[in-house]
């Protein structure tokens, strides 16, 4: 029976808040009878599973703290990481997954010392990210983090990558095509197919009062997020339908600052609200009209994205409306299930239009649904994860 070590900072299930892709994963390798011993730093949740085992580092993380606070936590996790993957004797492949890139040291060293193959997931391009953001400057510690980033795909034996403009990155840098696969976040379609058989949204929705057309954002609020854009299309949109309303949840850097916008502002049709589990983000999207995508947009390199909320939309049959451009901006209008809208004056007016175009609305959400179920699911996802890992174990 093989085993796998599988390296992951920050491992969460549907009953937490942040993305699940490890989760779902880990769960559908154990389905099909591997055993996965899981590390992330984080306390370890309940997991109902015979052949998933979940070790934590204790590692102290949160997205609020600084940058030198957070390379503590980065090193901490590194450090424990490495020796409990060292007391791990059976595990005959490591998969780890950034970010942060560190995590391919502890990667890496357990590979070449335990003679052991890795598969390494890059699910945001570093350092090249942080450096076109300016959070890195110096140029010694630029070319430091670049040399590293080049040992660690040297090492390996495969490459996941989230998206096609990952895909082409690595390529000038020098990986071989054969040795990168493309496996975009997936739209867990079977979460939001039970939340409809459940009827709870039925239920939630039968209050005899008109639900206000909601377009919804859960996620990270932090800088590279540029929420403040959506809060400057809410202003503008406010004057045009007081009827439609703003949702945003998560937690982050930035949350303070937009709750203070809010409320100067006076921003009514606005509800920011705090981080939830999965399965209560779920409940969210699926009473929500229209699904927002959302980065700092003068930042061309955020465009390679693949966060998780844009195939929650599609797997729950929401249009999407995204502030760049891009594959998802390509994927969307060419499947008419969405579009770009790059200022606060084209969302707002987006918004308003599709409220009062029912029909065009409900299209482009049939659309969506059928986007996830014909190239996004997650059951394509996970077919391409274990022809990659039974590849890799037998070479």
């Amino acid at each position: 029976m093989m085993k796998m070590l599988y390296l992951h900072q920050y491992f969460k299930t549907n009953q937490s808040s942040g993305g699940t892709r490890s989760y779902e994963f880990a769960k559908f390798l154990g389905d099909r009878g591997v055993k996965v011993h899981v590390i992330t730093g984080i306390p370890s949740e309940p997991l109902d599973h015979e052949k998933i085992k979940v070790s934590s580092t204790g590692t102290a993380y949160n997205n609020k703290m600084s940058k030198s606070r957070r390379i503590l936590s980065f090193l901490d996790y590194n450090r424990k990481a490495f020796f409990k993957g060292w007391k791990d004797k059976e595990a005959k492949v490591i998969f780890a997954t950034s970010t942060p890139l560190t995590i391919g040291l502890p990667a890496v060293l357990l590979g070449k010392l335990r003679k052991r193959k890795l598969i390494f997931e890059v699910r945001d391009v570093w350092p090249d990210v942080p450096i076109a953001l300016g959070y890195i400057n110096n140029r010694v510690v630029i070319k430091l983090l670049q040399v590293f980033e080049k040992w660690i795909y040297k090492n390996a034996a495969h490459i996941i990558v989230l998206s096609d403009g990952m895909h082409d990155n690595l390529l000038k840098k020098g990986v071989p095509e054969e040795k990168l696969t493309t496996i975009e976040n997936m739209a867990n379609l079977y979460l939001y197919d039970e939340e409809k058989e459940n009827n709870t949204l039925a239920e939630n929705n039968a209050q005899g009062k008109e639900k206000p057309f909601t377009c919804i954002h859960p996620g990270t609020m932090g800088h590279v997020n540029g929420l403040d854009f959506i809060l400057d299309a809410a202003k503008l949109t406010l004057a045009m339908d007081p009827g439609i309303h703003y949702l945003l949840i998560g937690d982050g850097k930035q949350k303070e600052h937009l709750q203070q916008r809010v409320k100067e502002e006076g921003l009514s049709n606005v509800i920011i609200e705090d981080a939830k589990p999965k399965a209560e983000v779920v409940k969210n999207i699926l009473s929500a009209d229209l699904g927002l995508m959302c980065v700092d947009n003068q930042y061309k390199i955020l465009e390679d994205n693949s966060a998780n909320k844009f195939f929650d939309f599609l797997a729950a049959g929401l249009p999407v409306l995204i502030n760049y451009g891009g594959w998802q901006k390509r994927a969307l209008e060419q499947h008419e299930c969405g579009k770009a809208a790059t200022t606060p004056e084209a969302l707002a007016e987006e918004v308003t239009s599709l409220k009062k175009d029912r029909e065009r609305l409900q299209k482009m959400g049939r659309n969506a649904r059928k986007l996830a179920e014909e190239k996004y699911s997650d059951k394509i996802a996970k077919e391409k994860l274990i022809a990659i890992v039974n590849k890799v174990y037998k070479a």
